[in-house]
């Protein structure tokens, strides 16, 4: 709330608008810099989740808990499959929602190795977008991945690193990330894709790189 410029007591309206209003002074486009914008984006995000579970505890509880659920039995899900699975909550919120804050419990990476049964995990996976959609990192090294597979992870579109190491996919198949605008790393290591191929994944991943966006959370 220092950050926005707020005094209590706090509304929604009032963090939307604050925030607005300073990002049109803090923004890189606007002569501000990213970490600056990076941190104005930080103190809005905490500041909404902080004014919706204050308005109505019961209603914020309710709709995480489902969602908690969801996730859970997910993560529970892929498990099955022998992968590993990282989550992450919003530490920060411990401080103001107490044992709450796990409800906000997000898949961030799925693991999984030398696996046969990749392509119906995959699967699985685009048949249950909502508690994925946070997914940021996969790693499938040495798994029976097929092309068709790869590219059904246009889904995850935060997806940020993805390791297709060891895999017999062709180069048909990292044309995926072409429409994965947040794709950062591919790790291909151990498969046929000849140089050329590895020369213009890794041109792609660099434009990504530089011409990522600085935008502001969902408001």
């Amino acid at each position: 709330m220092v950050v926005l410029g707020l005094l209590p007591p706090y509304t929604l309206e009032d963090v939307k608008r604050a925030y607005l209003d300073k990002a049109k002074k803090v923004h890189p486009d606007r002569g501000g810099t990213v970490e600056r914008f990076r941190q104005l984006q930080e103190a809005f995000e905490k500041a909404r989740q902080y004014t919706e579970f204050h308005k109505d505890r019961r209603s914020w509880i309710a709709a995480r808990m489902n969602e908690y659920i969801e996730v859970q039995n997910v993560v529970q899900r892929l498990q099955e499959y022998g992968a590993e699975v990282t989550t992450h909550s919003n530490d920060w919120l411990a401080k103001s929602l107490g044992d709450f804050a796990q409800l906000t419990e997000a898949i961030v990476a799925v693991r999984l190795v030398d696996s046969p049964a990749v392509d119906e995990m995959i699967h699985f996976m685009v048949t249950e977008p909502a508690p994925l959609t946070p997914l940021e990192r996969l790693e499938l090294p040495g798994c029976q991945l097929s092309d068709e597979t790869v590219l059904q992870l246009v889904m995850f579109q935060r997806l940020q690193f993805l390791d297709l190491s060891r895999t017999p996919i062709s180069r048909r198949a990292v044309s995926v990330a072409k429409v994965l605008p947040a794709l950062e790393t591919v790790v291909v290591e151990g498969t046929s894709l000849g140089w050329w191929a590895k020369y213009r994944l890794k041109s792609l991943l660099q434009r990504h790189r530089e011409s990522r966006p600085v935008t502001p959370f969902g408001v």
